[in-house]
């Protein structure tokens, strides 16, 4: 099932099912973003979540309040309180015997329930992957609301899950997302509330990363801003992990390069300034001579453009974002062909001396606040030189393999598009076989890969 070629592996079923087959601490990097709650439905069969799995489950509709905890509806047989007669509870199927849900995996009648499906999912997922490895984990929010202009009947079909036309096409405003705890309007938080259950279930949660939407979709709102960004969790099964800073820092824009090249001294400023470095030599100028030419430690957030994808799929996100965590959460030189270690990254850092060469009294004699380093010093590194890939692991096998990632809600397979891209294994989970398909047409239109197989020697 886990090939060693870039050709990535495209499985189909429940995603806890599919998981169950792969074997423990086999993948090095998880990127993905599940079905988020409230939003749509993706016309797939329900599945059955939590419970006992040796029940043979008796399936009974329970209705789930509105917001203010009211259930009233003709069409359930009654009103409890006429004033209420336009809030619409919503019908759930669950086991009678053992407490289980049956449904789509983001049409969970509460976040709560939501949370505690998608907890069972990266639980499982937290087996699989290694444990030098990373998550991923991309989610946006929503908020507390009803499907807005409908009344009646047509309120009531909106909001009852069974009876969609499965088409993909509801989007947030259909689905009536009151639940008892929230008031209407309010923010829901669940990429918070998904990012504090698995903290608490043993992830290390090391980073909220932010990506800010350069073309967010319009909102007909008046009394908030427009939602234009969504999250990206960064979760590590370990304390101790596999991030390479080296393959995704920021490069200098020009306009900082111009800037600190004149930075004082500078002609202008100070026109009997001479250097004894030629122009054209980056030590000229003291900041740029402390500015790291690599570039910068790559920041929380992310300015990256929606992508639109021209198939059938809702909800794909831009090859720009999981190309970054690709790249963070996985070695480019691949990984030992026996034991799995990836490679590491080995960087020299010049040109600093914190520790060495810090001088806080002189500066505090300089009028300067302590920390600050005396002029002339260039405390902080500021030129790192990259030594390539180190084999960490003491197997005495030097051939190696691609990193593999996963990703455990597949879609229109826009992380096994990019993984091969970069020359990394990978395998894409989808319950939709559908979406099978559009993933090996997309996954065709990115350009060939030399080299097909993965496997080399060094």
């Amino acid at each position: 099932m886990i090939s060693r070629t870039l050709t990535p592996a495209i499985l189909h079923g429940h995603v806890l099912d599919v998981l169950q087959t792969l074997p423990d601490e086999c993948v090095h990097c998880i990127v993905t973003s599940p079905p988020y709650w409230g939003l749509r439905t993706y016309g797939t069969e329900p599945q059955v979540w939590g419970g006992d799995a040796n029940c043979a489950h008796f399936w009974e509709t329970t209705t789930i309040p509105s917001g203010n905890g009211q259930v009233s509806h003709p069409m359930i047989g009654g009103t409890l309180n006429a004033a209420s007669a336009t809030r619409s509870p919503r019908p759930s199927l669950s086991c009678r015997n053992c407490g289980a849900w049956k449904g789509e995996l983001g049409l969970e009648p509460t976040p709560e329930l939501y949370v505690d499906h998608l907890a069972d999912v990266f639980d499982e997922v937290r087996r699989v992957l290694r444990s030098d490895g990373t998550l991923w984990l991309n989610l946006g929010d929503t908020y507390c609301t009803h499907p807005a202009g409908l009344t009646g009947a047509k309120r009531w079909k909106a909001s009852t899950l069974e009876v969609r036309d499965r088409t993909g096409a509801e989007q947030a405003g259909a689905i009536d997302k009151r639940t008892p705890g929230l008031k209407e309007k309010d923010l829901v938080g669940i990429p918070w509330r998904v990012a504090f259950e698995l903290r608490r279930r043993g992830w290390w949660l090391r980073s909220d990363l932010i990506w800010s939407k350069r073309n967010p979709m319009p909102e007909p709102t008046r009394d908030r801003p427009t939602r234009s960004h969504e999250y990206v969790f960064l979760l590590a099964k370990s304390r101790r992990y596999f991030y390479d800073a080296e393959a995704v820092r920021e490069p200098l824009r020009e306009s900082s390069l111009r800037r600190l090249r004149h930075h004082l001294p500078n002609p202008m400023d100070n026109p009997r300034y001479r250097s004894k470095h030629p122009k054209g030599d980056f030590r000229r100028f003291p900041m740029l001579a402390n500015t790291d030419p690599t570039g910068r430690n790559l920041r929380s957030v992310w300015q990256i453009a929606t992508q639109p994808y021209p198939g059938a799929h809702f909800a794909t996100f831009p090859e720009a974002l999981p190309e970054i965590c690709i790249r963070a959460g996985t070695s480019e030189k691949g990984a030992c062909a026996s034991c799995g270690t990836p490679y590491a990254h080995v960087v020299r850092a010049e040109g600093g001396g914190i520790g060495h060469d810090w001088h806080p009294v002189k500066s505090l004699a300089m009028g300067r606040g302590q920390g600050i380093a005396a002029p002339g010093i260039h405390d902080g590194t500021y030129r790192r030189v990259d030594l390539g890939f180190r084999k960490v692991c003491s197997c005495e096998t030097r051939r190696v393999v691609p990193c593999l990632v996963l990703d455990p809600f597949m879609g229109s397979g826009t992380v096994l598009a990019v993984a091969r891209r970069l020359r990394r294994r990978s395998i894409g989970i989808d319950l939709n076989p559908e979406y099978g398909v559009l993933a090996r047409e997309r996954i065709g239109l990115v350009a060939a890969v030399p080299g097909e197989v993965g496997e080399a020697v060094t």
